[in-house]
């Protein structure tokens, strides 16, 4: 059964967009979108053998050989100009950047960026606003004790503050459930360690400036 935090992601691809999904490891979101009559074109990237096996089997068995692509290739490489969307889910923020450096003059055609990272979402959203993106659409849920924060970016500019690439700037504005939860545990987790570390240490700085972003998005 697909996870919820793959429907989430599928939620936020464009209708009758054309969709590459980078990273896609068993193929699942790939195979939920056709499961839901999904008519852009599909195309899932692996550049590993293992998972490109596994990729592969797991459309074979849904039959849907003509009508999902793959491809054992890195990041973009493979991806040519009819695909105008992109997902980059499962992986951190280094490894994001990397793939989207690596084939930067690719972008001009990509409309939409999709993007499901375990690290550093704050330097993220820099690193793909200073590309021309701007944050379209966001969400938070927590599975598998897990919080994931899913970002939609497409082309355009937008100003945003300290705040907005911190936590979001929709994420904040909406403080769900979710949002309130993660910042929550996070402030206890940085309370309960700061009076361990040295006053004069750059760490303990680092680690109130966090404490006081939290209370302050709180």
């Amino acid at each position: 059964m697909i996870s919820n935090r793959l429907k989430l992601i599928a939620s936020f691809v464009p209708v009758n967009s054309n969709v590459a999904d980078v990273g896609s490891d068993h193929g699942y979101l790939l195979i939920y979108l056709k499961d839901n009559f999904f008519s852009g074109k599909l195309l899932g990237v692996e550049n590993k053998k293992g998972p490109f096996l596994s990729l592969k089997n797991n459309i074979s068995n849904k039959k849907y050989d003509s009508s999902i692509a793959m491809s054992l290739s890195d990041g973009l490489d493979d991806v040519d100009l009819t695909y105008d969307t992109i997902v980059l889910a499962g992986m951190g923020t280094d490894n994001i950047q990397r793939i989207l450096s690596k084939n930067s003059k690719k972008l001009n055609g990509i409309k939409t960026i999709i993007v499901d990272s375990h690290t550093k979402n704050d330097q993220l959203r820099i690193f793909l606003v200073k590309l021309g993106y701007k944050i379209d659409k966001e969400d938070i849920l927590f599975e598998d004790n897990v919080y994931y924060e899913i970002m939609r970016f497409v082309k355009g500019n937008s100003d945003y503050n300290y705040l907005d690439f911190y936590f979001g700037p929709l994420l904040r504005r909406n403080k769900s459930s979710a949002f309130i939860a993660k910042y929550s545990q996070e402030l206890r987790k940085y309370t309960d360690i700061i009076d361990k570390i040295s006053n004069d240490s750059n760490k303990k700085k680092e680690i109130q400036k966090k404490i006081n972003l939290i209370r302050e998005i709180l």
